[in-house]
């Protein structure tokens, strides 16, 4: 199930803004659900949802951020998980305001979108929010960031959708999946938060771009509903047809 969420504000989108944005749609869930966002915020798993990132259409982007021109943006969100996506249209409607930087934009009205027919084995994606994919140099914590470059990347990613595949639906896809890069562009995002009353501070590596899938539909089809790569909680890894 997928979303769009139609936003009204004006000023400067500031650039590293995904944490504030993820820390946003928990407490839309928690406003609906309180049991369903504390459940989500504590799990270790990987979350089956993502959204993407704030596509404002007119916009003049410099140094300071991206200037929102007419005041027009939005914002998608999709899941395999109806609780899910239903929890965050209900926080929205209890409270239709989402808070980005200096930005208070107003929640004008949320539309789900047609669930499109993913019956075929071979679609390409644009990522309407950047793939996160990393690696260890320990073989403990996951500190090397991975590109399409490397060969690992299209390993990792695959079997991070095949285990969220799995987790979601109980069993495992049979068919392998291929993915062909067919432009990329690597980003980097700021974030700082505070845990146990400590700032933390951090950054995280990731990639734009257009990708060929080629393989199981229903593993193509939960990479549309759920994301992919890692951190789709912080709405990364949201992707959509190219027409």
């Amino acid at each position: 199930m997928r979303i769009k969420i139609h936003l009204q504000g004006s000023g400067i989108l500031p650039f590293d803004y995904h944490y504030h944005l993820q820390g946003a749609m928990y407490r839309f869930k928690e406003i609906a659900n309180a049991s369903l966002s504390a459940n989500l915020h504590y799990s270790h798993d990987i979350k089956t949802y993502t959204f993407s990132e704030i596509i404002v259409p007119q916009r003049k982007i410099d140094d300071t951020g991206i200037h929102i021109l007419d005041g027009r943006a939005y914002l998608i969100y999709s899941s395999p998980s109806k609780d899910y996506v239903e929890a965050v249209v209900e926080g929205m409607l209890a409270n239709p305001q989402l808070r980005i930087g200096r930005i208070n934009f107003v929640i004008e009205r949320v539309e789900v979108l047609p669930t499109p027919d993913i019956s075929w084995s071979d679609v390409t994606f644009k990522t309407l929010s950047p793939i996160v994919l990393y690696t260890s140099s320990d073989g403990r914590k996951k500190d090397i960031p991975l590109y399409p470059t490397d060969t690992k990347w299209y390993v990792n990613l695959e079997k991070n959708l095949r285990h969220g595949f799995e987790r979601f639906y109980g069993y495992i896809p049979g068919t392998h999946l291929t993915v062909e890069t067919l432009r990329f562009k690597p980003k980097k995002y700021l974030f700082q938060k505070i845990q146990n009353d400590k700032i933390l501070q951090g950054a995280i590596k990731a990639v734009h771009g257009h990708f060929r899938f080629r393989g199981d539909p229903h593993l193509i089809k939960f990479a549309y509903d759920a994301g992919v790569g890692e951190r789709g909680a912080m709405g990364f890894g949201c992707l959509d047809i190219v027409k």
